[in-house]
């Protein structure tokens, strides 16, 4: 009698803690479809508020070459996971499933397992299996891995300019990718089609550009580029940086070569840490203004006590922009000059996130704007790019010995 009491009080003080478990974190696996024998890595980061949780998904077929980008919502009942993707951020086609999972919590010694099924309209319906360490066993803040497919942001500049161009490429598998690149003088903008190589012995990297996918200005001739770029890691980013030369898309480089130039690319290395305190910010934006947030470059200050300027690094076309640092409105509807506008702040957070959102795109699309941060040490100076659809976004991290 003893023996059953006491296995009833601990089923029911078992059945009390559930609802405190928190699911918040990195969880990775696999899913499966019935009768098929693919399988496919999956990942989700989780941002959990009591019962709710939300976040993003990722998966990547057996071979690498295929991926795709999901935001999630769910709801947690301390025992069962209801997950449901609400849609595919990346790419744009082809559309995968978009998938609504019920998995269920097992514990292990040094893993936490969500199992259970999961279906999709139109798709055949399968089993997903995700696992994340145990709280004892997560003592590191790991980086997350960094790729070369995947887009790069920075800038271009050319010898016989006196203002810099927003320069983006988006590598993909196979050596394939596309360029983007905007000016703030004439010609607006245009994506161009790239082939890509990286040498990782010399740690070299060479593209060529191979035509003009599309422009805004269908009269404006772009320069078809080339350049061997050096890749090199700092702490927050990686880099790809060097020279770049071409001709007038149409000629060749011996009848119409284009004034030479350099050009400057990173993708920012994250930490799950700064993935999570991401979503937090990142989420409710996206919610509100239905645009997507993209992170374009990370910067290290050395001051809590920094000065944000603003202003129109090209031609002044009427572009309007708010600024939002972590979820806080700091400028609003400001209409761009030649003028840097200074916003002092005081950063309270060791990851903080700076988002363009354009109001108005003036008269040459997309918003582009140049932004420095000054920490008082060194002012560093950088072009953001946003859209109607998309917000470009800086992450601004403290300082930290290590």
């Amino acid at each position: 009698m003893m023996k059953y009491i006491f296995s009833t009080i601990t089923a029911m003080l078992l059945a009390l803690s559930l609802p405190a478990q928190s699911l918040e974190g990195h969880w990775e696996g696999y899913i499966t479809q019935d009768g098929k024998p693919d399988t496919f890595f999956y990942q989700v980061d989780i941002v959990q508020q009591g019962e709710s949780i939300s976040g993003e998904s990722f998966s990547r077929t057996a071979d690498g070459v295929h991926t795709a980008r999901f935001q999630f919502t769910g709801y947690w009942n301390g025992a069962e996971l209801a997950l449901q993707e609400l849609k595919q951020l990346e790419p744009q086609k082809p559309k995968w499933c978009l998938k609504y999972a019920n998995l269920r919590l097992r514990k292990t010694a040094t893993m936490d397992h969500l199992e259970g099924s999961w279906k999709s309209d139109g798709c055949t319906p399968g089993q997903m299996v995700l696992r994340r360490r145990t709280a004892t066993q997560e003592t590191v803040d790991e980086e997350l891995p960094v790729t070369f497919t995947g887009k790069w942001t920075g800038s271009l500049s050319q010898s016989d300019r006196d203002y810099g161009f927003y320069f983006e490429m988006d590598l993909q598998p196979r050596s394939k990718g596309q360029s983007y690149i905007v000016s703030e003088d004439n010609g607006g903008s245009a994506f161009h089609n790239l082939e890509w190589r990286y040498d990782s012995l010399f740690r070299h990297f060479s593209f060529k550009e191979l035509e003009v996918a599309s422009k805004t200005d269908a009269s404006w001739p772009w320069c078809i580029k080339s350049g061997v770029l050096n890749y090199r890691r700092e702490a927050n980013r990686i880099v790809l940086e060097g020279e770049w030369n071409g001709f007038i898309e149409g000629r060749d480089q011996e009848t119409a070569p284009c004034a030479s130039g350099s050009i400057y690319l990173e993708k920012p290395i994250l930490r799950r840490s700064t993935v999570r305190a991401q979503a937090i910010v990142q989420q409710p934006y996206e919610t509100e203004s239905k645009r997507k947030v993209k992170i374009a470059r990370v910067l290290e200050v050395e001051n809590d006590r920094i000065r944000i300027r603003v202003w129109d690094n090209g031609t002044v076309d009427g572009d309007v922009a708010t600024l939002f640092l972590n979820g806080q409105r700091i400028l609003h509807d400001y209409r761009v000059t030649k003028h840097r506008m200074a916003i002092p702040v005081t950063l309270e957070e060791n990851d903080n996130f700076l988002i363009l959102h354009a109001e108005s795109l003036g008269s040459i699309s997309p918003n582009t704007v140049a932004v420095s941060v000054d920490d008082g040490v060194k002012e560093q100076i950088i072009i953001l790019s946003s859209n109607l659809d998309e917000s470009g976004a800086v992450m601004i991290r403290k300082f930290r010995v290590k």
